[in-house]
């Protein structure tokens, strides 16, 4: 519920409406609050798997950022290689129609 709003509607009792009109980033707004009810809160075994999977990844999250702050990461760049120049063959690679011990005549 966007701030406006919700400022307008808790501000009500029950089976009242809103004075002047509320205006919110969706638009004008009338609101009339018709019954107030808590929401009971989920039982513990509904959202328990939920909370243990938020807590591991919390707990995961802290530990890795811990062993990142403690680390001394350095990173090295590779050497450049040169590579060779077009029209220039490597020394030692044959001409066409050469093999090794054979010379083209």
């Amino acid at each position: 519920m966007v701030p406006a709003f919700a400022d307008a509607a808790f501000a009500l009792d029950a089976g009242a409406v809103t004075e002047d009109p509320v205006q919110t980033q969706f638009g004008w707004h009338v609101i009339k609050v018709e019954e107030r009810r808590q929401a009971e809160p989920p039982a513990f075994a509904a959202v328990e798997q939920r909370l243990r999977a938020d807590m591991g990844r919390e707990i995961g999250a802290a530990y890795i950022e811990q062993l990142r702050e403690a680390a001394t990461i350095e990173r090295v760049e590779p050497p450049a290689e040169e590579a060779p120049e077009e029209g220039q063959a490597d020394e030692g690679q044959a001409d066409e129609g050469e093999t090794e011990g054979q010379s083209a005549q």
